[in-house]
């Protein structure tokens, strides 16, 4: 099989999971729309590097749209806006809402990104601490600090007792 069409049937395997992940940290569907168009073409130039084979693919993507989810979020904190946007809690997409309820989401959108971040991978995507870590490209030991910190802030906004 040609290289380009093994990409795009591991691609087509994990697009969901891509889509919700970006969705997630980007928070709104243009941005996150942008964000995995960029990484999948980064991904895309960059499948001959690949190491680890076919089952290494879905974590080396997510790396490259969380890389590529941070790029973004950078350059718009950059950006001055012209208009402040009023978020509208009904124009979240089912499928993120419905995965941690409308109000949780809502909290969590409140996070800082690097929190938020966190949050998404582990609670939205299912992804086990230590590729939260490869994701990111952090230390194991960070992951966990960020999530303890995130869930503490979620708590008290929540008003939940643990």
């Amino acid at each position: 099989m040609a290289d380009d069409q093994r990409f795009f049937t591991l691609y087509k395997q994990e697009e969901g999971r891509l889509w919700r992940m970006s969705l997630a940290i980007m928070g709104n569907e243009a941005d996150a729309s942008d964000a995995l168009q960029e990484s999948t073409i980064r991904g895309y130039r960059a499948f001959h590097q690949l190491q680890g084979g076919e089952v290494a693919f879905g974590a080396w993507m997510r790396r490259i749209l969380a890389n590529t989810c941070n790029q973004l979020l950078r350059k718009r904190s950059r950006q001055i806006p012209v208009e402040e946007v009023q978020a509208d809690p009904d124009a979240f997409t089912p499928d993120v809402a419905s995965d941690l309820g409308n109000e949780t989401w809502m909290a969590v959108e409140t996070l800082e990104e690097h929190y938020k971040q966190v949050v998404v991978l582990r609670f939205v995507n299912d992804l086990p601490l230590q590729d939260i870590a490869a994701a990111l490209d952090i230390p194991l030991g960070t992951v966990k600090s960020r999530l303890h910190h995130a869930l503490k802030l979620l708590r008290g906004r929540l008003s939940i007792n643990a």
